[in-house]
């Protein structure tokens, strides 16, 4: 409680207000000075038990809150003349108002009665608050809103009820309140708006009734409204809006009406002059015509999302002259025409079943953001496809059904298209780009191509995008990047090479390594299985962190991470899933900076081959942050690498050696399509982990996943439907704590 206190006080020191501790303020609250000349008083807590009465007489804001009080009476407030903002809040037993509770609060402008439990506010609570101009009763579990509550009051602005039960509002429950401009209703149960509710409150400007349960909205339900500047009808179960509903309402600026259950528009949208802003989104309408929009002069935002949508005939946006931004994804549009859109700057057409791309976009120039993605569009993407959309930056085009089919595109697809920054092409199981792709597009800033078939790159693919920053190529089967793809792109911040097929890190480590001022690259998810001293020949100069997780690394060999390679890295990661058993004594010892080395979740055998990196650990002055956890042997399962004692860092072996190998009766020549068995019979104690390089520098071990290739526990490489590009020298490589083997293979694929 004293430390509770403390930080109470503390929040209102920072706030700037003078505390009062003397005996002037009542027991279990805090009293403060506000600025011009207020007073504040802020009670709370399980001992108050009926509204203070020794609370000072200048007291201009009160607060009571988080009390068991059941019951607000008249003359609970008698003693405060001065008050302005009342704030009752969070008594969860308070049920009952009394109708005389607030009437010698003359001067009282903000009422709050939030957060408790009260079914109903007596009629004529607000009488004689004449200078009352805001109420709120959220959260309050209120049901009723009956004509007399707020009916005829003079000076209330403002009404806050959302969060309660309300099923039912009166007629005139929000009658004949001239200076009435704001209602927010959202989230009760009202099933209803017509009846003349508003009568006489014609300076309401903004209205939410947001997640309740109106069904329709006849002709008449605004007619009390008509200066209405914002209207909130989403998240309810309206099916259907009479025709002329909304004609009143001259002065309507936005509109939301997402989230229901309409099926037809046709005539609700006629002749709404100052209409910003139409969201419609999530309801079931099917058709837009072209006498849909009329008379919208000043439409700049159309939100039709996740509709059933099928037809967009053709002009139906031609009046929206200012048509702005424009959300059609989540539809069934088989084709669309953008005649008349001669302002629009956004379009989403994502996730509808477009066959082509959309009709007259020249009409449409001034398109900063085009979102075509998830769509089954079958017409080729030609040179210059947008080329007329000058002003085009942000162009979406994953998943499209042209690219899927036929694996690229045309390599002056996006020529003419000159201020473009991002692009989207992933998802769209590309085989391959053309390197001059990207030769006229060199303003590119962020480019996405991820989730695709990409085996290669050509080196030269991205030279052209020197404003390039944002490269993802993760998700597809890159197994080699040569070390100049990305020279020149000195603002390249982030490159995403995770979840590929690079087996050797030496294969994709150089191309990276010297960019200029890479802040994030991302290599976990590949299957590398080994890390030595060659995977790293060009310095990370750059790089503070190395993310090399959720692979299939089973030997790491001292000499790996040196500080050459790695100068100012600060994290290294080889958790997740890697099936490291052991790991060198000094394997981090050559690298400064380092300050965390993520092990988690890999599965360590806690023998021998630990004892010295178990060592390093203790000895090391200032270690790194090291997480290695025991899985095996079963008596040391779940243990912290530093609680186990070195003396229990033993192996059962008569005597312990470096492995040796032997490669006798392997397969050495085959015909075309036959499967070559390559034998590497591994002895030596501790045991050994192994892999195999192929004459290409793939590394290969047990459950690489690697095509037509697998590594057997007995140390066999199995290649099956043999090619004549097989043939070459095959390396089997075994490595304990005690030393390492290596030994060749030939194999000779006969072309048949």
């Amino acid at each position: 409680m004293y430390a509770a206190r403390l930080c109470w006080y503390a929040v209102l020191l920072c706030m700037g207000y003078h505390l009062h501790t003397s005996g002037a303020c009542p027991k279990s609250c805090f009293c403060f000075d506000l600025e011009k000349d207020g007073y504040s008083v802020s009670c709370r807590g399980p001992n108050i038990t009926a509204i203070p009465r020794d609370v000072p007489k200048n007291v201009t804001v009160f607060d009571i809150s988080f009390t068991p009080i059941t019951m607000l009476r008249k003359g609970d407030f008698v003693d405060m003349p001065k008050l302005k903002e009342l704030r009752v809040w969070w008594n969860v037993n308070l049920t009952m108002v009394e109708v005389d509770t607030f009437d010698n609060l003359p001067t009282l402008t903000s009422l709050g009665l939030y957060n408790n439990s009260f079914t109903k506010l007596p009629t004529g609570l607000f009488s004689n608050l004449k200078a009352l101009t805001r109420f709120d009763a959220h959260n309050s579990k209120l049901e009723l809103i009956q004509r007399g509550l707020f009916t005829d009051h003079p000076s209330l602005e403002e009404i806050q009820l959302f969060f309660n039960d309300i099923t039912e509002l009166e007629e005139g429950a929000f009658g004949g309140m001239p200076q009435l401009t704001s209602v927010y209703l959202p989230s009760n149960r009202i099933s209803s708006l017509s009846g003349p509710i508003f009568e006489g409150s014609r300076k309401l400007k903004s209205l939410d009734v947001s997640g309740n349960n109106i069904v329709t909205l006849d002709n008449h339900v605004f007619m009390d409204t008509p200066n209405l500047q914002n209207l909130y009808l989403s998240a309810n179960d309206i099916e259907s809006i009479d025709v002329g509903a909304f004609y009143v309402l001259q002065h309507l600026q936005s509109l939301s009406l997402d989230g229901n259950r309409i099926t037809n528009i046709d005539t609700n949208f006629h002749n709404l002059p100052k209409l910003e802003s139409i969201s419609l989104g999530g309801n079931k309408i099917s058709v837009i015509r072209n006498t849909t929009f009329v008379g919208l002069p000043a439409l700049n935002s159309l939100d039709l999302s996740s509709n059933v949508i099928v037809e967009v005939e053709d002009g139906a946006f031609e009046d929206l002259n200012n048509l702005r931004t424009l959300y059609l994804q989540s539809n069934q549009i088989q084709e669309i025409s953008l005649a008349g859109l001669n302002s629009l700057g956004y379009l989403s057409m994502d996730s509808n079943k477009l066959k082509k791309f959309p009709g007259n976009l020249k009409s449409a120039s001034p398109l900063q953001t085009l979102s075509l993605g998830n769509n089954p569009i079958q017409e080729a993407l030609g040179p210059g496809q947008f080329s007329v959309l000058h002003s085009l930056k942000n162009l979406y085009l994953n998943n499209i059904g042209c690219l899927q089919s036929a694996g690229t595109f045309d390599p002056k697809a996006l020529c003419g298209s000159d201020t473009l920054g991002d692009v989207y092409l992933s998802y769209n199981g590309l085989l391959s780009i053309a390197p001059t792709t990207f030769q006229c597009t060199p303003t590119i800033t962020m480019l996405y191509l991820h989730h695709n078939n990409l085996t290669s790159i050509d080196p030269s693919l991205f030279h052209p995008l020197t404003q390039l920053w944002w490269l993802d190529l993760s998700y597809n089967q890159l197994s080699y990047v040569a070390p100049d793809t990305f020279l020149g792109l000195d603002k390249l911040i982030s490159v995403d090479l995770t979840y590929n097929n690079f087996t050797n890190m030496a294969h994709v480590a150089p191309s990276v390594a010297s960019l200029p001022v890479l802040l994030y690259q991302s290599l976990d998810g590949n299957p590398f299985v080994y890390l030595g001293p060659e995977s790293f020949p060009t310095p990370f100069k750059h790089s503070t962190e190395l993310d090399i997780s959720h692979g299939h690394i089973r030997v790491v060999e001292e000499g790996a991470f040196t500080a050459e390679s790695f100068p100012n890295i600060t994290r290294l990661q080889l958790d997740s899933g890697n099936p490291l058993h052991f790991l060198p004594a000094n394997v981090v010892d050559k690298l400064p900076n380092l300050t965390a080395l993520i092990l988690y979740d890999d599965p360590f055998h806690c023998d021998c081959q630990l004892k010295g990196f178990a060592t390093w650990l203790r000895e090391r002055v200032n270690p790194p942050f090291v997480d290695v956890t025991c899985a095996s042997p079963p008596s040391l399962q779940g243990t912290d690498l530093n609680d186990v004692p070195l003396a229990n860092l033993t192996c059962d072996c008569q005597h312990e050696e470096a492995p040796s190998i032997d490669t006798s009766g392997s397969d050495t020549s085959v015909h075309e399509g036959q499967i070559a068995m390559l034998k590497c019979k591994i002895s030596g104690c501790p045991e050994a982990e192994f892999f195999w390089t192929t004459p290409t520098g793939a590394m290969l071990a047990v459950e690489s996943g690697f095509p037509r290739m697998e590594v057997l526990g007995s140390g066999t490489l199995v290649v099956t439907e043999t090619r004549e590009e097989d043939t070459g020298v095959y390396t089997c490589t075994a490595v304990n704590y005690r030393g390492k083997a290596r030994k060749e293979v030939a194999l000779h694929v006969v072309k048949t």
